[in-house]
């Protein structure tokens, strides 16, 4: 038995590096990653902020016009 696969040994969180398959035209979805990168940078704003974020904050990540409101 390798190590790779020996259960006692394997660290699942540290997973072996691997060929990647293509993801099919019929699971990417340009709109969902545009909602994903926009929530990440909306964590990382946060988790930047000493307190709450300023709306105004939010609104500068999220990339909203103020002169549309």
């Amino acid at each position: 038995m390798t190590h790779a696969l020996d259960p006692e040994t394997v660290d699942e969180r540290d997973p072996q590096p691997g060929p990647v398959a293509p993801v099919p035209a019929a699971l990417a979805d340009d709109a969902l990653a545009e909602e994903i990168e926009l929530y990440a940078e909306v964590v990382v704003a946060a988790s930047e902020s000493e307190g709450p974020l300023p709306e105004g904050e939010l609104d500068r990540v999220l990339g909203v016009d103020e002169g549309g409101r």
